[in-house]
């Protein structure tokens, strides 16, 4: 039951495009590399060659790997609409892109033998070979890939471990000066409303709506409030995502209901996508 639970587990390292495009360029650059500086297998005395031409003929091998990962990991991952793997169809996936490559590799050493007669005789040891030389490269960058991704996890963990701390924590609120007008939790606002030169923050205090009011611009408070959960949706008016009741929209215009606050807020054209998830319709609860 474990090793049926094994393969069966989520592999989801190659899911992103970038990734995979990160493991087809390290595989491709390492084996051009190390099989030009270390010519494992005595490979360089395989042909009569040298030089210029033996370093082609031995980069050969890399690059027709790099396309065969292309076409595997790209097109025909398309054709039968792979979006994902588990352990096992991974591993499946990794030892048909071995049997290709050692067949690409065997046609491309015969083009340069001229014999293709000793296709059979040599796909033996070639797969021996490519099974060896591969091996190494591609593990390298899976675990590459997934140290890439674990340290995306953690930056993103610590994000909204600072978000979180952010909202509990008061908000300084300055005016044109610099100086510090009062303080609110970011918990507690509602929303922003910008009138000439002042900038008014609405929020609840004791279960009752309060009203601030600073001498500045909603440009400049909308710096203060940057990464919290607070965002523009009109010219005039900065909302609390958190505090969101529903939003009714309907084909030309588009208000935000705030728990605890009767005031509709206007959402402008410029900001209307933003809340308008699902065309026609009204009164819809925002997630």
């Amino acid at each position: 039951m474990e090793k049926v639970a094994f393969f069966n587990r989520s592999f989801t390292l190659l899911d992103k495009p970038k990734y995979r495009w990160m493991l087809i360029l390290f595989i491709t650059g390492f084996s051009i590399f190390f099989i030009n500086v270390f010519v494992p297998f005595n490979i360089n005395s395989w042909y009569n060659d040298s030089g210029i031409q033996q370093f082609i003929r031995l980069s050969g091998f890399g690059i027709f790997g790099g396309l065969i990962l292309v076409l595997s990991q790209f097109a025909v991952r398309n054709v039968f609409g792979v979006k994902s793997f588990n352990v096992g169809t991974f591993i499946l996936w990794a030892i048909g892109e071995l049997f290709l490559m050692t067949v690409f590799f065997v046609i491309y050493d015969n083009v340069w033998s001229s014999n293709f007669s000793r296709f059979l005789i040599i796909f033996p040891d070639t797969l021996r070979y490519t099974s060896l030389g591969i091996l190494i490269p591609y593990s390298l960058a899976l675990l590459f890939i997934a140290q890439v991704i674990k340290i995306k996890e953690v930056r993103e963990l610590k994000r909204k471990s600072d978000l979180a701390q952010r909202n509990d924590e008061l908000l300084d609120f300055i005016d044109e000066k610099g100086i510090v007008r009062f303080s609110v939790s970011v918990s507690q606002l509602l929303y922003f409303e910008s009138a000439d030169n002042y900038v008014f923050i609405y929020y609840i205090l004791k279960n009752e709506i309060e009203k601030g009011i600073i001498r500045n611009s909603m440009k400049n408070v909308e710096k203060l409030v940057e990464g919290l959960s607070i965002i523009r949706c009109h010219r005039s008016f900065m909302i609390n995502l958190k505090k969101i009741e529903f939003v009714d929209y309907k084909k030309s215009n588009c208000k935000i209901k705030l728990l605890e606050c009767d005031t509709l807020i206007p959402v402008s054209r410029k900001y209307f996508p933003m809340f308008k998830p699902y065309p026609g319709g009204s009164n819809v609860i925002y997630p």
